[in-house]
């Protein structure tokens, strides 16, 4: 088989998805092969000679571009190589990229022929502005953090660092620490106890907490630090290096020195900085709730009033939804789902962030409304000092045992799903979806106001939350499994268990996309209520 023959350069054209052209210099006429037509959108019609015409094909801010680089490359003799990629418009008006090679034919240094290849590259190169836009979020929530962060790799060089701990070892910019070591900067004693506590932290996999460390620096006097240190690993569970996050309180460790009578307060500020080196660990991890110590026991104790499921699939290796159970006391438990804008990088951020919120607005959990309240203030607070616009989505389910109800809130979260006991009211039928205010999501107004509905236990069997992942899911169509087909499968499931009624709703989803994958992050909590007390109303605040 003749390799250079035509028929199988077309195959190989085809299979490779390019198209070919040929020029010979300064001609008016240029050959296409038809691959060519069909990326500018003009099968069967002229297509302008690109080399002479750019304007008449590309887009107006790329034109000058190559236009240019066209120039040079015919006008230098030692260049051989013509590359270029650019932004074309289609009859339909719609913009594409188009990446362009070729190669110059030269007699006596003068270029007489070119020729070469185009591919159409959209998809790529909005992967690649994607990416970038990502990146560069994440570092305007890295760099206003108040706190110093860094990550090192296995040979404890700088991979990632963040403005402020790059100024605080006296360097302008984080780009220069990029493959230095903490022996670039710190005395003998400071970077071999540092090196010592990072080859335990990589061998135990134990982190460092709240340790307050003198350093010595070669050109500047002494400081203090409070540091965290923390193993660093992959999605996969492998092991990079180190991570570590810290705050200067030189000042304090000095006052108390001069002074033990401030030592109390000094204790209450350094408890403060201790949260926010919490809130800043939390805001470059996301901690799923089954992975604590305690999720089997938190779920175990109530098996005698309930059961619960959950389902967790995120789209990508950093998920935008999050939800935990809050153990309030023996007879009262809470149940919050979130589903932050997005998903990726920035969307795992803010879960973590809001992971470390609701610490704080713990004691605020026996009421939902109250409790919404908290995390929408804390976290609009948070985010007005960024640059990054982020919301989320929220809504918290208290089962109150003491009191017979199940009370729910929500902040422009889709409303649970509710089953209850046939024959309720006097055989009326009672609305699947919960009947909730449509209250503002958490991020936008720190004076966002939040209501309060409640349902009797008694009159309920089953609750499911659940995060718009599960029907915002196409069809080979383009079209969504919507909300409505989710309401249909959790009907029909009303003689099954909550286990299988949650599987049910998870593989009807999959088989209206044909079994392929979730596109956006799905998380679904189910209960099954056993034997709750008697309350014979509904009350709604």
């Amino acid at each position: 088989m003749d390799l250079f023959d035509p028929e199988n350069l077309e195959l190989t054209l085809k299979a490779s998805n390019e198209g070919i052209w040929d020029w010979s210099v300064g001609a008016t006429e240029i050959y296409y092969s038809d691959r060519v037509y069909q990326f500018f959108g003009l099968e069967g019609k002229e297509v302008p000679n690109l080399m002479l015409h750019p304007e008449e094909l590309l887009y107006k801010e790329d034109v000058s571009y190559f236009s240019n680089i066209l120039s040079l490359i015919l006008s230098d003799p030692d260049e051989e190589y013509f590359a270029a990629d650019c932004r074309f418009i289609k009859p339909d008006g719609a913009v594409y990229w188009l990446r362009v090679r070729g190669i110059v034919v030269r007699e006596e240094g003068v270029a007489v022929r070119m020729a070469g290849s185009m591919i159409e590259i959209t998809k790529r190169k909005n992967a690649e502005l994607q990416v970038s836009e990502e990146r560069n979020r994440l570092r305007l929530v890295i760099d206003n953090v108040p706190l110093q962060v860094y990550f090192k790799n296995k040979e404890f060089e700088y991979v990632l660092v963040n403005q402020r701990q790059a100024e605080w070892v006296g360097e302008s910019s984080p780009r220069n620490l990029m493959g230095k070591t903490a022996q670039d900067y710190f005395s003998s004693v400071s970077w071999e106890d540092s090196h010592r506590e990072e080859i335990e932290i990589m061998e135990t996999g134990k982190p460092l907490i709240g340790v307050i460390q003198r350093e010595e620096w070669p050109d500047k006097p002494p400081t203090y630090v409070k540091k965290m240190k923390y193993p660093w690993y992959n999605s996969e569970d492998v092991l990079l290096g180190t991570f570590g996050i810290s705050c200067d309180v030189t000042q304090m460790v000095t006052a108390q020195k001069k002074l033990e009578s401030l030592a109390l307060a000094l204790q209450e500020m350094n408890h403060k900085f201790e949260e926010e080196l919490i809130l800043a660990r939390e805001i470059q991890f996301a901690i799923l709730p089954e992975n604590s110590s305690d999720w089997k026991e938190r779920i175990n104790q109530w098996k005698a009033r309930l059961d619960i499921e959950h389902l967790y699939i995120p789209a990508t290796e950093l998920a935008g939804d999050y939800y935990d159970i809050i153990h309030i006391d023996e007879n009262r438990i809470g149940f919050l789902i979130i589903d932050v804008m997005g998903h990726g990088i920035r969307s795992a951020l803010i879960v973590s962030l809001i992971k470390g919120l609701m610490e704080q607005a713990l004691p605020f959990a026996l009421d939902p409304a109250t409790y919404m309240d908290e995390l929408n203030r804390s976290l609009t607070t948070v985010l007005m000092k960024t640059s990054v616009t982020m919301f989320a989505s929220a809504c918290y389910v208290l089962l109150d045992y003491d009191k017979g109800v199940a009370a729910i809130s929500s902040a422009g979260h889709e409303a649970p799903l509710l089953q209850f006991k046939e024959n309720l009211l006097g055989g009326e039928n009672t609305n699947t979806v919960a009947k909730l205010e449509k209250d503002p999501a958490l991020g936008f107004f720190p004076d966002a106001e939040y209501h309060t509905v409640e349902y009797p236990l008694d009159s309920l069997e089953k609750i499911m939350l659940y995060t718009d992942g599960i029907y915002e899911m196409p069809n080979a169509e383009g079209e969504d499994w919507g909300s409505e087909k989710l309401v249909e499968v959790f009907e029909k499931c009303r003689d099954k268990s909550i286990e299988d009624t949650q599987a049910e709703v998870h593989q009807s989803a999959l088989n209206w996309a044909d079994g392929q994958g979730f596109l956006d992050d799905v998380c679904l909590i189910g209960l099954q209520l056993k034997s709750p007390k008697t309350v014979n109303k509904f009350n709604v605040k």
